[in-house]
C-alpha cells in the first residue's frame, strides 16, 4: 500500500480549478483597502479535514442577474465532485457565501 498526503494548499487548488470555468460566479478577489485588511483578509477558499470528510468554505462574487440559489447549488456540486474524484475522500459539506454581487456591463445587452 502506498502512503501519501494531500496538502491543504493542493486541496484549495482543486477547488479553484473546479470553479475556473464557471459562468456568472467567481471566487471573491476584492482588493484590500488598508494594510490591516491585508492581514485580516478572508481567504476565498478554505478546506478543513475531519474523520467524517472534507468541509469546504467558498466565498464568491456573482454577476448581477444570476439566480444565486441555482449558482450556489452548481458550485457545491462542482466542488464536491472535483474533490471526491481527485482524492477519493468524502466531502461532508460545501458552504457557499455570496459576498458580492457585481454588475458586469459586458454581460448585459
Amino acid at each position: 500500500m502506498v502512503d501519501y498526503e494531500i496538502s491543504d494548499h493542493a486541496l484549495e487548488g482543486l477547488v479553484v480549478h473546479a470553479l475556473s470555468g464557471f459562468q456568472g460566479a467567481r471566487l471573491l478577489e476584492a482588493p484590500p483597502r488598508s494594510l490591516g485588511e491585508v492581514f485580516r483578509r478572508m481567504k476565498p477558499v478554505k478546506v478543513e479535514r475531519s474523520p467524517e470528510g472534507l468541509s469546504v468554505e467558498v466565498v464568491l462574487s456573482v454577476d448581477y442577474g444570476v439566480a444565486i440559489p441555482e449558482v450556489a447549488r452548481e458550485v457545491q456540486k462542482a466542488v464536491a465532485e472535483a474533490l471526491f474524484l481527485a482524492t477519493g475522500e468524502k466531502v461532508k459539506a460545501v458552504n457557499v457565501t455570496v459576498a458580492q454581487v457585481a454588475y458586469r456591463p459586458e454581460g448585459h445587452a
